[in-house]
């Protein structure tokens, strides 16, 4: 299958485009610890409910650098989620030489944004929502992806609530997930500028706007954490609106999760695996290569839904490109505190 082009949204459809695309990733090898049980459980739930509100979605998932002696995730899912319809999905295995070649910290063994804007870039919804595989859509969000009333230009996020472990280990409904005392912490609220806090829990914007950003950030490669944060530095240097969408999505923890394990790392931050949290984050705006997400990797399908991106460098984003930071108006000189412009 031949690469992508800049412009183009990736595999054709048969069908009408879907209202949003939901781009998730993950792997075959129990990375995050019980990965595979959260994942199933929380995509029986968010599938019965979106199924059941009409909403027309695609699943994109990006099985990232799986390891060949374990059944790939796409050979497990059906089984375990009978009532998801492969149909509505549309999966991309890619090849653990993307992983070697892109990080740069060999502490980071999964580089949870450049495989989620493979997604991005060959998601065919309107709106795409990029999430995480232990997270259950609130009923806010999902009303308001029903009624699709969701502005273009405008980055949707949703604050994130914590639920205790135990939680995830059968299959909650609303009464479980929804009750204040299955929280683990307080319910925390988004706060602007940035609106920022579990970012990649729960990103929603319109699939042209994404483009245009050109994903996540693939030029700072030594770190994932802080990656999130950093896209919405970028949309406000853009001119773009980040609201809240008015209300949660709720995050199992787990053991080896960053928000129970963030500590253990306290002067030491070089040693995470999830690389140093203390890096600019939130001054430093990207410019991704036209080339974002992959899109010259070579693609080839395994079968009806299924594609393998093959090795290539020629879709390996340059080592250093970083164009330019961002600053507060308020230092500028300008009238409104708050608003942030780009300084090329």
């Amino acid at each position: 299958m031949a690469p992508l082009s800049d412009r183009s949204s990736v595999t054709s459809h048969d069908r009408t485009p879907p209202t949003v695309s939901i781009v998730l990733t993950g792997r075959n090898d129990d990375y995050g610890v019980g990965f595979e049980a959260r994942f199933f459980r929380t995509l029986r739930f968010n599938h019965r409910e979106l199924t059941s509100r009409g909403i027309a979605y695609e699943l994109v998932f990006i099985e990232w650098a799986p390891p060949q002696d374990r059944p790939r995730l796409v050979d497990r899912v059906f089984d375990a989620v009978p009532d998801l319809d492969p149909g509505v999905c549309r999966w991309y295995v890619v090849d653990a030489q993307y992983q070697a070649a892109l990080s740069l910290n060999p502490r980071l063994v999964y580089l949870e944004f450049v495989a989620k804007n493979v997604g991005v870039r060959r998601a065919a919804g309107r709106f795409v929502l990029t999430s995480n595989c232990d997270v259950y859509f609130g009923r806010v969000v999902l009303d308001a992806l029903a009624r699709g009333s969701l502005m273009d230009g405008v980055v949707y996020r949703a604050a994130r609530y914590d639920l205790k472990a135990e939680i995830g280990d059968g299959n909650p409904g609303w009464p479980e997930i929804e009750d204040p005392a299955n929280l683990d912490g307080r319910p925390r609220s988004l706060r602007p500028p940035f609106m920022a806090g579990g970012t990649g829990d729960f990103v929603l914007l319109d699939r042209g706007t994404f483009h245009e950003m050109r994903g996540f950030n693939e030029v700072y490669r030594v770190a994932r954490i802080g990656i999130d944060r950093n896209f919405l530095v970028k949309a406000l240097s853009m001119g773009l609106t980040i609201e809240d969408i008015g209300g949660p999505v709720y995050h199992v923890n787990h053991a080896g999760s960053y928000r129970l394990t963030v500590h253990d790392y306290e002067g030491r931050e070089g040693e995470a695996p999830w690389g140093n949290r203390r890096w600019h984050s939130s001054g430093v705006v990207y410019n991704n290569a036209p080339a974002w997400g992959l899109s010259e990797a070579p693609q080839r399908q395994l079968a009806k839904g299924v594609w393998f991106l093959d090795f290539s460098w020629d879709a390996v984003p340059p080592l250093v490109d970083l164009r330019g930071v961002v600053l507060p108006v308020s230092r500028l000189g300008g009238p409104r505190p708050g608003r942030y412009v780009s300084r090329m």
